[in-house]
């Protein structure tokens, strides 16, 4: 079929009338075009105010599921203040009774602080003692000691894809003695699994995903919990934070119109989504009427066209009879066959190239002898044979590496110089190149009897031939022998280093230029999740490289010439991390470039740095962050604001008649009361914002990609959290309010002392106005006059 196809577009005349058919369907599209684009844009702006809706309904009613969930773990782990020994002996009994969470989540599970289960409900006693200290949700928990939701996970004792809720659990004496969990099936019906098989309209979809880049809820097949597209700008604008509708391309062709909006609970985003295909469903009846005008119009066009293109291409079919009969000697010179100035000039081009063959052939006969003469000065051998194997021609350099002049091997046959175990093989060779006309390339031995010397080469054999018979063969051929005996001598120096390395403490691997493994001490199997040789692997199909929370391929680690002491986590097909001091060495050698990889296990001084660091930059009363972590986490935010989408926001919270609860009920009774106040600032804002105590009775709170609209709602959500907060002591009741002041960061700020300068003002114009409010920087009165911050 395609060779007739081919044969068709071989004709002139063929390819003139689908250029004919391609201008009238030119004319067609252009047309339907106009037409399209009169109404489209008005049933666009339909379909985005539509999914627009449909997104926020989803969000919304997602954040009340996970708000719900968060608020009732919370207060059961606050209700379970006890000593470690009075929690963990009736673990289960307690579980038991937690009908309410029961009702909310999948599974709950109670966590004491080493990272043991130690009671299940459901009961399942196989669940019991699974070590869960590895999880990332377990180590947040305890950084944070704060209810946190975690990321999505496959859970160890059922396999399922779960987000598990967290909640710390301490004694009477604020001290960490187990965690609560509750894990929510993703697939359920009455969380996420109802999203993936709801419609919208005919052919639209729902789905769900993690700022992480995790899929959660997605109607088409997949890997659970599989890996979002990063190339795709959507998914890239949603795991920035920002809200809105776009039009995207379709993987199966064509473009759909996508709303899609973020969470409060969590950094999730929710898709809503419809083909371009349903929502411009008119402009289409359109188009199809048009495509049916065009192909009636092709249907009388092309009759017309082949019959006026042939009369027109007639002398040159003349003109191919002609020259047939000139190349074969019927006709001697040729004749006028009409047609247009083209077919004419084509006529002289055809009788001077019959002139220039004729000086070609001459020329090729002074070439060849031109030929003769420099193989016998090139400086690799060169030998010709006849279609029988006879020697024909051999040149010094050939002479030279079998030992013996031409005259003597004239007409004599090749095989018998191949080393006798080795000529089989070679006959089969040299027949296979005349057959099939083929070049074969490769190594073989010689065997020179009169000094018993086995000779190795490097070949090359090609046949000589013309259209019509084979002519014999023709070889070059390199001498070898010396660079295979330093070839051996490199083997051997390189068998001894790797048993060098086998023994050392440190695993070392060694890649081609392509990642590819040559070798792998037995110390670097555990890294990579082997428990036997890895050699022939590529080394990053095995295991993924993490830097500053950034895969690293093998292109990043080539583009540099060395990589010395990386921090690095290295997970292995089995999942398993490891946190290494990663280096890497380019070796540079004739032939190609190689890559060693040493490792060295360094999860211990992480962890000794880790809590430096978390002691470093929290408050030890409240386990907020502190004045140096606020600044810190500010700073960095600035630097990386892209200032595209909702903008980022800063809160300064000063409490209000706080040193009267210090004077009067003690300051027992006040760090109490500022603990409270930590708790109730941590379960009302986002998981992806940072609360920071700067001092005394001052808070600061960064909303990342938050919008003043929304975060005026979680301030107002604050004051009246902190405002409902009492405590009792002595039959006396105390209590505080908070003047709350918020600005947003601009595109002008550089430093964070200038937007925690106007967040201060903020908060500063509430104090003024009366206390236990919010204000916004710049809408609180500019003709009053200027606040003095005492």
């Amino acid at each position: 079929m395609i060779d007739r196809i081919r044969r068709w577009f071989d004709s002139l005349k063929n390819r003139a009338v689908v250029m004919v058919v391609l201008l009238v369907v030119l004319i067609t599209v252009t047309a339907t075009v106009i037409a399209v684009s009169l109404g489209q844009s008005e049933l666009e702006a339909q379909a985005r105010n539509q999914l627009q809706t449909h997104a926020m309904i989803i969000a919304d009613d997602v954040d009340e599921k996970l708000a719900e969930r968060f608020d009732a773990i919370t207060r059961v782990a606050a209700g379970l203040t006890m000593y470690e020994e009075a929690l963990f002996s009736r673990a289960q009994v307690i579980l038991n009774r937690q009908t309410a969470l029961n009702s909310l989540f999948h599974r709950l599970y109670l966590i004491n602080h080493q990272g043991h289960v130690q009671a299940v409900l459901p009961e399942d006693k196989p669940a019991r003692g699974i070590d869960v200290s590895d999880r990332p949700y377990y180590r947040q928990t305890l950084q944070q000691m704060t209810t946190l939701i975690s990321k999505p996970i496959f859970s160890r004792d059922e396999g399922e894809p779960v987000v598990v809720v967290t909640a710390p659990i301490f004694d009477h004496s604020q001290r960490l003695t187990g965690i609560l969990a509750g894990s929510i099936k993703l697939s359920e019906d009455s969380f996420l699994g109802a999203l993936a098989d709801l419609s919208i309209g005919q052919t639209g979809f729902v789905a769900m995903g993690t700022r992480s880049g995790v899929i959660l809820v997605e109607p088409f097949d997949h890997p659970e919990l599989g890996r979002l597209n990063d190339n795709s700008p959507l998914h890239q604008a949603a795991r920035r934070g920002e809200e809105g509708v776009t039009v995207v391309p379709m993987s199966s062709g064509g473009k759909r119109v996508v709303a899609y909006r973020q969470l409060n609970q969590a950094p999730w985003f929710v898709t809503v989504s419809l083909p371009t295909r349903e929502a411009f469903e008119p402009i289409r009846t359109l188009t199809n009427v048009m495509g049916w005008a065009a192909l009636i119009l092709l249907i009388l066009f092309i009759p017309l066209s082949l019959r006026m293109f042939s009369d027109l291409l007639y002398p040159l079919q003349r003109l191919a009879v002609q020259i047939r009969a000139l190349h074969e000697g019927r006709q001697e010179r040729p004749e006028p066959v009409g047609g247009g100035r083209e077919i004419r000039e084509l006529e002289r081009t055809f009788a001077e190239v019959r002139e220039e063959r004729q000086a070609a052939r001459q020329e090729l006969e002074q070439k060849e002898a031109y030929f003769r003469s420099l193989s016998e000065r090139a400086p690799i051998g060169i030998i010709q044979t006849d279609v029988l194997g006879r020697i024909e021609f051999a040149n010094p350099a050939f002479e030279a590496i079998v030992g013996q002049p031409l005259a003597r091997i004239r007409n004599q046959p090749f095989l018998p110089f191949i080393y006798r175990p080795d000529q089989e093989q070679a006959r089969i060779e040299w027949e296979r190149v005349q057959r099939q006309g083929e070049v074969a390339r490769g190594e073989q031995r010689l065997y020179d009897p009169r000094t018993e010397r086995i000779i190795w080469i490097s070949y090359m054999l090609a046949p000589i031939q013309t259209p019509d018979r084979a002519l014999g063969t023709v070889c070059v051929a390199r001498d070898i022998t010396h660079e295979l005996e330093i070839e051996a001598e490199l083997r051997g120096a390189r068998a001894r280093a790797e048993r060098i390395l086998e023994v050392l403490d440190e695993g070392v691997v060694m890649t081609d230029n392509h990642g590819f493994i040559s070798f792998a001490n037995p110390t670097s199997w555990p890294f990579l999740g082997s428990q036997s040789t890895v050699v022939g692997f590529n080394l990053f199909d095995l295991v993924r490289v993490t830097i500053d929370g950034s895969d690293w391929t093998f292109d990043d680690f080539r583009c540099h010439p060395q990589v010395t002491e990386l921090d690095a986590v290295m997970t292995n097909r089995q999942g398993q991390p490891f946190e290494v001091e990663l280096t890497m060495l380019r070796l540079d050698g004739e032939q190609a470039e190689q890559f060693v990889f040493v490792m060295r296990d360094d999860s211990e001084r992480r962890r000794q740095e880790e809590r430096l660091s978390w002691e470093a930059s929290h408050d030890p009363l409240t386990r907020l962050s502190n004045r140096r972590g606020f600044n810190s986490a500010l700073a960095s935010l600035l630097q990386q604001e892209t200032r595209e989408g909702n903008p980022s926001v800063v809160m300064m919270i000063d409490l209000d008649h706080f040193k009267p609860v210090n004077d009067n009920g003690g300051h027992l009774l006040g760090d109490e009361l500022l603990r409270h106040i930590a708790d109730i600032l941590r379960s009302r804002v986002r998981q992806s914002d940072m609360v920071a105590r700067l001092g005394g009775d001052e808070f600061g709170v960064i909303l990342p990609a938050c919008g003043v609209a929304r975060a005026r709602d979680i301030a107002e959500a604050l004051r009246v959290g902190i405002e409902r907060l009492i405590l009792e002591d002595n039959e006396r009741q105390y209590g505080v309010t908070a003047s709350i002041g918020l600005t947003a960061i601009t595109p002008a700020d550089v430093v964070a002392k200038d937007v925690v300068a106007r967040a201060d003002e903020a908060a500063y114009a509430a104090k003024a106005q009366g206390r236990n409010r919010v204000i916004v920087f710049g809408e609180h009165d500019q003709a009053s006059e200027p606040l003095i911050r005492l």
